[in-house]
C-alpha cells in the first residue's frame, strides 16, 4: 500500500480536535493513522526497535533501547527524556501520567521531563499494564488487578488471564487478546464480554474513537466492541513492532 499523506487529519490532532488518531512504528519509521479508514503517512525514522508507544497530553511517548522520547504527533519530531529504560516490557498512559513495567516495578513518568518514581505496591510477576476506567489495570501472574497508583490499592478481578498477548484500555473498558479471542472487561467489576476469535498471535491493539484496532498478521483490523464485528483497513504493517492511540 501507497503511503499515503494525511496531513488534515494530523493537524485536527495538534489543534485539540475530539478524534482520536492512531499512530504505528514499523521498521524504522513513525506513521500516522487516519483511524477511518487505515491509510497513513510517514512521520519520522530513527525508531528501528521501538516496541513500546503511548499517547500521553498531547504527545506520544516511545521507549527505545534505554531511552524514553517524546515525540511531536504532527511532525514526528522527536526529543530524549530520561534514560534507564532498559528492558522496559508495557506502557500506557493517563491524561496526565505515563506508566511503565520494567521488571518487577511500574514505574510513573513525568510527561513533562521524564522524571520517574516507582509506584507503591509488590509488582513481581507483571506481564501487562492499561489505564482504563480511571485506574491502572495490572495483569501480573496471569491474574487480573484494579490499582489506584498513588496508593498502591488493589481489587482482585475474577477470572484467569493466561495466554494474554495484548491489552488497552479507554475511558469505559478494558479490552484484552487472550489466546484467539477479544474480551472486553469492565474495569469496575472485571465483568466480561467475549468479542469472538480470529486474535490469536495479535498483540498490538489500540483503542480510538469507540473502537477496537489490531495490526494482525501485517494488516490493521477494526472491531466494533458492541456487537463485535471487524473489518480489514489495509496491509502494509508487516514490520510493526509499536501501536497506540492519542486524543
Amino acid at each position: 500500500m501507497d503511503r499515503i499523506i494525511i496531513a488534515a487529519a494530523l493537524a485536527l490532532v495538534c489543534a485539540g480536535a475530539s478524534a482520536d488518531m492512531l499512530y504505528g512504528i514499523d521498521g524504522d519509521v513513525l506513521y500516522g493513522v487516519d483511524p477511518d479508514d487505515g491509510t497513513y503517512a510517514a512521520l519520522s525514522d530513527s525508531w528501528s526497535g521501538t516496541c513500546l508507544i503511548a499517547g500521553c497530553d498531547g504527545s506520544l511517548y516511545a521507549i527505545q533501547g534505554d531511552v524514553l522520547y517524546v515525540a511531536d504527533p504532527y511532525d514526528g519530531s522527536w526529543e530524549g527524556l530520561t534514560s534507564s529504560w532498559e528492558g522496559s516490557h508495557s506502557i500506557t498512559a493517563s491524561a496526565r501520567t505515563i506508566y511503565v513495567a520494567q521488571g518487577d516495578v511500574v514505574y510513573l513518568a513525568d510527561p513533562d521531563d521524564g522524571e520517574w518514581l516507582a509506584i507503591p505496591g509488590d509488582y513481581t510477576g507483571v506481564q501487562f499494564i492499561a489505564w482504563a476506567g480511571g485506574a491502572l489495570m495490572v495483569i501480573q501472574d496471569d491474574a487480573l488487578y484494579r490499582v489506584n497508583p498513588a496508593t498502591g490499592e488493589f481489587e482482585t478481578f475474577p477470572s484467569s488471564y493466561t495466554g494474554t498477548t495484548a491489552v488497552t484500555g479507554s475511558d469505559d473498558w478494558l479490552y484484552v487478546v487472550q489466546g484467539d479471542n477479544l474480551y472486553s472487561v469492565d474495569p469496575y467489576t472485571g465483568n466480561y464480554t467475549d468479542l469472538g476469535g480470529g486474535y490469536y498471535g495479535c498483540w498490538l491493539l489500540a483503542e480510538a474513537n469507540g473502537y477496537v484496532y489490531c495490526i494482525w498478521e501485517g494488516s490493521l483490523w477494526r472491531t466494533d466492541p458492541f456487537s463485535g464485528d471487524f473489518v480489514g483497513l489495509g496491509g502494509g504493517w508487516e514490520g510493526a513492532t509499536a501501536f497506540c492511540s492519542l486524543d
